[in-house]
């Protein structure tokens, strides 16, 4: 009996001890933008998963696209934020995602939008990580 409650104890402090390393805060949300803006060469030519994958202490919270009628870059660009405020709220850190151009629909992008009222869920991830990034711009 004294081994099961030993290793349950021990079990539970492993997986606090991963759970707590994985939610490290991020005290200069700015500061943490501007990083992957300053090493973008990284990035560049690479599909925007890879920029995800790197984001490991704060990930994109809400998500718009400048969606046009170019047939040949129907989607120039993204712009991410790391807060749940409202999409359209002024003075927020805005990652802005220039994407390659090409001529996949942007029809599945306008549906998760509407539907997730801009939150970047699995389904806009899926839909972004493969597209091609072209630049990235950190504002405030």
């Amino acid at each position: 009996m004294k081994t099961l409650a030993n290793t349950i104890l021990i079990g539970t402090l492993f997986f606090l001890n991963g759970h707590i390393k994985a939610q490290k805060t991020v005290s200069d949300t700015l500061a943490y933008a501007r990083k992957f803006e300053t090493n973008k060469e990284k990035y560049i030519g690479k599909p925007f998963s890879l920029l995800l994958k790197d984001m490991t202490q704060l990930q994109p919270q809400k998500a718009k696209s400048d969606i046009t009628d170019n047939q040949s870059n129907p989607l120039p660009s993204t712009s991410f934020r790391f807060s749940n405020k409202d999409i359209n709220t002024d003075h927020e850190v805005t990652l802005t995602i220039k994407w390659k151009p090409d001529t996949s629909p942007t029809t599945p992008i306008e549906f998760f939008e509407q539907e997730h009222t801009y939150r970047f869920t699995v389904s806009e991830k899926n839909f972004f990580e493969k597209k091609i990034v072209r630049d990235i711009v950190v504002t405030k």
